[in-house]
């Protein structure tokens, strides 16, 4: 900012103020202006108005249609389920008829079965095991003719050798002792051939007996298959006209109830088209009433942010702190948050502490006096005491204190942002002085502002 420009002699101040016809109209002006002043100091702040709920009424409405629908919805499933329900029950009694003639039908047929394959599993004798008894024993006896053919050959051998002198009498004694075990083995051989013979004569004739039990039992099967074969063809031939009767009737019942369900399910179709063209109507409508609940909702948060928004708003104007009223509100602001558990300053507060700013600001603009003229101090000390104006061009007096008595009439007439804004062109020392009063008007304003963002948003 560039150095303030010097200011006028007295001389030149003299001729201006008697030569000026606008002093007295100025004068005047200040006079009314203390006077106007002095009425807003002590006229009282207007109540702060409460937020109230809008569109109650309509919310209680919509509420009330939707249950409605909800309820007009239930009915109509409930009756759906039992339409199923009776089709269900009306296809029962054909198919429990059916039914009952298959089952009788497969009783007769299993009964049937169950003697055919009794008949036919019935084992056939057995006779291997008799053949392998018989070729055993015969093998048994080849084998002892054998052996009994050894012995008469070495019996015979025995004889064809000359006699012995005394001296092989050792000899013959072991050959007697061999010819008489010979005899023995030879009378067992017998023996048991004999035993083997008479056991092979008697399985041969239970093999007989068993072959002729065998044939016994096969003609008298082949008589019960025959007699099977007969019973069952005489079954299957009642079973046939039976069954040509029974499908018949199932026939005749069959298209009784093709038509009856024919006229059921024309029925059922046009009491459903009638039922979907309702529910049709029921989504729509369900649909605009949802509509509307979401346009209520949106409404309903809109009106709850406005709410605590107008509640910061006048918990701001009345200057206590925000943090009760900023719990209703997500992100927050910083211009907000700062005044959480501290007051914020008010403007009326700002008013009644400007004069006390301005007078540091105006103490602090006046230049230094230490070393000038008796005259030139007493000039100075006018020029900070009578201001001269022709409109916003000062005409003689201090700066300084004619942008602070313009950011003056700016904050009495409620525009804080100006008086701001006229402050802001002070001199650094000016400014300064200022800082603290300043530093709390700018405070205020951004706490508004982000109020006004916020009702925007």
């Amino acid at each position: 900012m560039s150095a303030p420009p010097p200011p006028p002699s007295f001389q030149d101040r003299l001729r201006r103020l008697r030569l000026d016809p606008a002093a007295l109209p100025i004068a005047v002006a200040g006079v009314v202006l203390v006077g106007a002043v002095a009425w807003l100091i002590a006229r009282p702040l207007p109540p702060a108005q409460p937020p109230a709920s809008p569109m109650a009424a309509e919310v209680a409405e919509l509420r009330a249609q939707l249950q409605q629908v909800a309820g007009l919805d239930r009915r109509i499933a409930a009756l759906e389920g039992t339409t199923a329900r009776i089709a269900g029950l009306e296809a029962l009694p054909p198919r429990i008829a059916a039914l009952e003639g298959l089952a009788q039908r497969v009783t007769g047929l299993e009964g049937l079965t169950q003697r055919v394959t009794t008949i036919e599993g019935r084992p056939p004798v057995d006779l291997a095991p008799l053949r392998d008894q018989v070729a055993e024993g015969e093998r048994r006896a080849a084998a002892l003719a054998e052996q009994l053919a050894g012995v008469e050959r070495i019996a015979r051998d025995t004889a064809a050798r000359p006699a012995i002198d005394p001296t092989q009498l050792a000899a013959r004694t072991a050959v007697e002792a061999l010819t008489q075990r010979l005899d023995r083995l030879s009378d067992r051989t017998e023996a048991a051939i004999r035993q083997d013979e008479a056991r092979a004569a008697a399985t041969t004739a239970r093999i007989e007996g068993l072959a002729r039990e065998a044939a016994t039992r096969d003609s008298a099967l082949e008589q019960g298959q025959a007699q099977a074969r007969e019973r069952i063809g005489a079954t299957e031939a009642a079973l046939a006209g039976r069954i040509a009767a029974l499908e018949q009737t199932l026939a005749t019942r069959t298209a009784a109830l093709e038509q009856a369900l024919a006229n059921r399910t024309t029925a059922l179709e046009q009491g459903l088209a009638a039922r979907t063209s309702a529910a049709e109507a029921q989504a729509g409508r369900i649909a605009t009433l949802e509509g509307a609940a979401q346009r209520l909702a949106a409404l309903e948060g809109r009106a709850g942010r406005m709410a605590t928004i107008d509640a910061l708003r006048a918990t701001l104007e009345a200057g206590r702190p925000l943090g009760g009223a900023l719990a209703g509100l997500r992100d927050a602001p910083e211009a907000l948050t700062r005044f959480a558990n501290t007051a914020p300053p008010t403007e009326s507060a700002l008013r009644l502490s400007f004069e006390d700013a301005a007078r540091a600001g105006r103490a602090a603009s006046e230049p230094a006096r230490e070393g000038a003229g008796v005259l030139d101090s007493a000039v100075s000390r006018l020029s900070g005491l009578v201001t001269v104006r022709r409109g916003e061009e000062m005409v003689w007096g201090d700066a300084a204190a004619a942008e602070i008595e313009r950011a003056r009439r700016a904050l009495e007439a409620g525009d804080l942002e100006g008086a701001i804004q006229r402050l802001s062109r002070l001199s650094p020392p000016a400014k300064e002085a200022m800082r603290g009063w300043i530093s709390q008007a700018e405070a205020l304003v951004a706490a508004r502002a982000a109020l006004r963002s916020l009702a925007a948003g």
